[in-house]
């Protein structure tokens, strides 16, 4: 089988993340079309996730790089958002003599290393338009603040590798027509692969929940999820108790530290899970999803993922863009706090209505499926793999 050099700032092991979950897609999809992934990350992964990894037959490389005052220098003359992983670059370098059918960087920050490998082709694979991502989180900053300035200055230098790094890959993967357009617009070759949803999802049972269990489920290293559920949880989930008593909000996911867990079970009537090994069934229990993001960028994994469990989201604009949600049909939309709780109280009250939105939810989530949205991708490892 044919080697694929993969960059990726996080190692795609285990899938606790939505990044960390699509580029674990994405390298499944390669495997597929007997290509072999050689992932090359900076992280400092738990060495039995590298494990399982290699038990897959692929190869792990871990470069240890804890960046100095010298390269902090660097990356900011060089406008660049993030650091220049020295040890990244010297491997590509090192081994460019070796065989390889592509190269494959996942995020905008690894496209520092494009070129490196003179003559392999390079796929550069979208998680968001990171500088539109930065930019939302600069608007929500106070005008002319030392915070502003810096998301200000951090979404100018993203958007300026972006343009040089869309017009130098050969391929580009987007989550979303919209990036797409973009991408091509700053003279990229663009190939639309969505954000996808594992099959156990589509087999959770469907129908009214028991109770009034509201979930939000995310990753909460990511600003966006902590501080949109904090705004939720001042703002909004007074409101909602105070409407229906009985509710229960259920947080799940990876990266609660000590001081969120106190603030968040500071809260009334919320239950602070963390990880969870069985999502599905934390769903299956669910009567509607709350995604409170007022940042961010890209097609939001678990609003898909909601929606192929038969659960109807109650989330903002921004939280459901992209993936072809319509309110009304397949769940609530509303613009801030209080709404979001008024939202979420009418479904809590109506579970007929809930499983109603949550049935036509998962009807339009089946197109979402990973093996679906992969298909074209596998198409051009395959090609890329018969030219090696």
């Amino acid at each position: 089988m044919n080697r694929a050099l993969v960059v990726s700032p996080l190692l795609p092991y285990p899938p606790t993340s939505g990044g960390q979950k699509r580029t674990l897609r994405l390298l499944e999809a390669m495997a597929r079309a007997e290509l072999t992934p050689q992932v090359l990350t900076a992280d400092e992964p738990d060495p039995a996730h590298v494990a399982a990894l290699r038990a897959r037959g692929w190869e792990v490389e871990v470069l240890a790089f804890a960046p100095g005052l010298r390269d902090r220098v660097a990356q900011h003359v060089a406008r660049r958002p993030s650091p220049y992983l020295r040890p990244v670059a010297e491997l590509l370098q090192r081994t460019a003599a070796m065989p390889a059918a592509l190269v494959q960087l996942e995020h905008t920050m690894s496209a520092y290393y494009h070129g490196l490998r003179p003559g392999t082709p390079t796929i550069l694979s979208l998680h968001n338009l990171d500088s539109e991502l930065i930019a939302t989180g600069a608007r929500a900053r106070r005008a002319g603040s030392l915070q502003w300035a810096r998301e200000h200055s951090r979404a100018l230098s993203t958007a300026h590798q972006e343009r040089r790094a869309f017009a130098a890959a050969d391929l580009v993967l987007c989550v979303s027509e919209h990036d797409a357009t973009a991408v091509e617009a700053l003279g990229g070759r663009a190939l639309l692969v969505p954000n996808g949803v594992d099959a156990d999802f589509f087999e959770i049972p469907h129908g009214p929940a028991p109770g009034e269990l509201a979930t939000f489920f995310g990753h909460f290293g990511y600003r966006p999820n902590r501080e949109g559920l904090l705004r939720f949880l001042r703002h909004g989930w007074p409101r909602v108790l105070a409407a229906r008593p009985q509710a229960r909000l259920a947080l799940a996911g990876p990266g609660i530290s000590a001081p969120l867990r106190a603030e968040l079970e500071r809260s009334e009537r919320v239950d602070v899970h963390g990880f969870v090994d069985d999502l599905p069934a934390l769903l299956a229990a669910t009567t509607a999803v709350v995604v409170p993001l007022w940042e961010g960028g890209g097609t939001r994994l678990k609003v898909i993922e909601t929606m192929a469990a038969a659960t109807p989201v109650v989330g903002t604009p921004l939280g459901v863009e992209r993936i072809g949600f319509e309110a009304g049909r397949h769940g609530l939309e509303a613009t801030a706090p209080e709404s979001l709780a008024d939202a979420l109280c009418t479904l809590l009250a109506d579970p007929q209505r809930a499983a109603a939105l949550g049935e036509a939810a998962r009807a339009h989530a089946q197109r979402f499926r990973w093996e679906r949205v992969t298909r074209p991708l596998e198409v051009r490892y395959r090609e890329y793999a018969a030219r090696a």
